[in-house]
């Protein structure tokens, strides 16, 4: 009997030791802007952690390693940083505000042309003669 005891002791003990470290789950959302269009490429984080990652094309996200008690930091350029406090969801879904003065710090510019008086930063020219002149015939040379 006394046998007996100490076994179902032993095996509480390690239920419980293991229900105790076994207190992270996985959280997965979607992430839309005002209109609810799914946004691509926000940076989901713990705070205070490495533990992060991003969503996919169409908002969608899965982070494991979560604890209730964490916090999650959504970012995205030209969107209002949000933190939301875990609990006890397993799913996620957030909105991001647009934060129109962070807009107005964006720029970008592609294949254009634009008066050189007008351009700051770094500009390199190349004549056509120098790139005939070049005697490599493959990209490895």
């Amino acid at each position: 009997m006394i046998i007996r005891l100490k076994h179902v002791i032993a095996t509480l003990v390690i239920i419980i030791t293991q229900t105790a470290f076994a207190q992270t789950k996985t959280i997965s959302g979607l992430v839309t802007d005002q209109a609810g269009i799914p946004l691509g490429g926000v940076t989901v984080i713990v705070s205070g952690t490495t533990n992060g990652t991003s969503t996919d094309f169409d908002g969608n996200y899965t982070i494991d390693n979560v604890k209730a008690t964490d916090k999650l930091d959504f970012t995205y350029i030209g969107m209002v940083a949000q933190t939301i406090t875990v609990g006890a969801k397993t799913t996620i879904n957030v909105t991001l505000q647009e934060d129109a003065q962070a807009l107005d710090e964006v720029v970008i510019v592609g294949y254009g042309s634009k008066k050189k008086s007008l351009v700051t930063g770094a500009i390199s020219s190349i004549d056509s003669k120098d790139i005939k002149s070049t005697s490599g015939q493959r990209v490895e040379q």
